[in-house]
């Protein structure tokens, strides 16, 4: 009788752990602590498409109690996508799930009257983040509205901008994101709403004051935000994360596709697997929702990228300053007026560099990108050429738009400390 008791016991023992999700097999663990941290800028009218996305990751795999896998959440949020009257908290979460049943641990608050888009935010938490988990691997996913490489102020219509590089308030309007309400709304990184009395002001931060903000480095930074997919954005980055991620054009406000976040909570995270993911998500789509561009870039093969460009530059610059908006050159704006990314390989090919400058530009490229794809069209936008990454396109740039001002922050970028591209 003991004994058929025993095997009993044993079989529904076994049973039981069969039935676990993978995170509740404790039997592998990590060798080394690795982070994830979601960073969610949604003061704004993405505030619901944000809360959804984090919504979706709970539901999926996460990191079980005791795992050396981390996920941790910080998004600062309004209370709808048009009520930004109410501040409120943002606050720092490990999440965990056990054989089904999701943990939040609170570990660290931020005053509501501060933004995620203030870098100081950003480095405030990064270190809290460090300081918890010292010597391990971070990975950073930021998801917001993004401008690429622009200085705070310019893609704009609708609040006054608050520059946070600068540290004062430009009376400067900022991008309208639901010009056409027919048109599926779409994430533009960076980009928060304070409100004081009726007037309403947008608080953003410049890619170069980001790079500064980050106290750590990171295996990887993913950009789940509009137009951050340039070639500036990664030079920028390129000493403080080993990979990053992002869209050369706009991404649609529904954002990554988040049930294949943990892909991240591995000992080898695999951004570029999210990256394919994401572009599979929005391939298999129909209609106008069949619109994505992704790309994943090797930040330490940036250099050599840089010192062939700054040749190819100077022997061309004069046919690409007669480039203008006839010239066919690959677009991934939208709007007649947004003439401030264009492809970065096919500007030289239009310009009419030699077979033999390509062919270097493709090798050095390949060495960059680890993956890229588009598909046929982004909400209308042609793509017909798709190196997986874009660039200021001088010579395009009306001078209506201030053609000399930005110039002259583009000076400021590494990028064109670099390359010389504008003079």
């Amino acid at each position: 009788m003991r004994r058929n008791v025993a095997i009993l016991l044993i079989l529904s023992l076994a049973l039981a752990a069969s039935g676990c999700s993978k995170h509740s097999d404790r039997s592998s663990y990590p060798q080394q602590t690795v982070v994830t941290i979601f960073y969610g800028a949604g003061f704004n009218n993405l505030s619901s498409d944000i809360k959804n996305n984090i919504k979706t990751t709970l539901q999926g795999d996460l990191p079980f109690p005791g795992s050396r896998h981390v996920f941790l959440s910080f998004a600062h949020l309004s209370v709808s996508d048009t009520n930004f009257s109410e501040l409120r908290d943002s606050y720092l979460i490990k999440y965990t799930k056990d054989f089904g049943k999701i943990s939040a641990d609170t570990l660290y608050r931020v005053d509501g009257s501060r933004t995620a888009c203030d870098p100081a935010v950003l480095e405030e938490v990064l270190r809290k983040v460090a300081e918890l988990y010292p010597d391990a691997k971070y990975g950073l996913v930021m998801s917001s509205h993004g401008t690429g490489w622009l200085p705070a102020y310019k893609y704009s219509t609708v609040y006054q901008a608050i520059q946070y590089s600068a540290r004062q308030r430009r009376n400067l309007p900022i991008y309208d994101r639901n010009a056409d309400p027919d048109e599926p709304k779409v994430k533009t990184f960076g980009a928060e709403v304070l409100q004081e009395g009726t007037t309403k002001y947008s608080q953003e931060m410049t890619i170069q004051s980001m790079a500064k903000a980050i106290p750590v480095h990171l295996e990887y930074i993913v950009f789940d935000a509009c137009l951050m997919g340039c070639v500036e954005v990664a030079y920028e980055l390129k000493d403080v994360t080993d990979v990053v991620v992002f869209s050369p054009t706009e991404i649609l406000s529904y954002g990554f596709n988040y049930k294949a976040f943990s892909l991240l909570f591995n000992d080898n995270p695999d951004a570029a697997g999210l990256a394919r993911e994401y572009y599979e998500y929005y391939a298999a789509k129909n209609g106008r929702e069949r619109s994505a561009t992704i790309s994943v870039v090797r930040t330490d093969k940036l250099e050599a990228l840089a010192a062939l460009s700054a040749g190819l530059f100077g022997k061309y610059r004069t046919e690409m300053a007669g480039l203008n908006s006839d010239s066919g050159v690959q677009e991934y704006f939208r709007g007649e007026e947004k003439h401030w990314f264009y492809d970065f390989r096919d500007i030289l090919v239009t310009a009419g560099a030699s077979v033999d400058d390509i062919l270097s530009l493709d090798t050095a490229l390949n060495e960059c990108i680890i993956y890229k794809a588009a598909t046929p069209s982004f909400l209308g936008l042609q793509i017909d050429s798709y190196s997986g990454l874009s660039m200021y396109l001088p010579s395009v740039t009306k001078d209506d738009q201030g053609v000399a001002g930005l110039n002259a922050f583009y000076k400021t970028l590494a990028w064109n400390k670099a390359t010389n591209l504008v003079e």
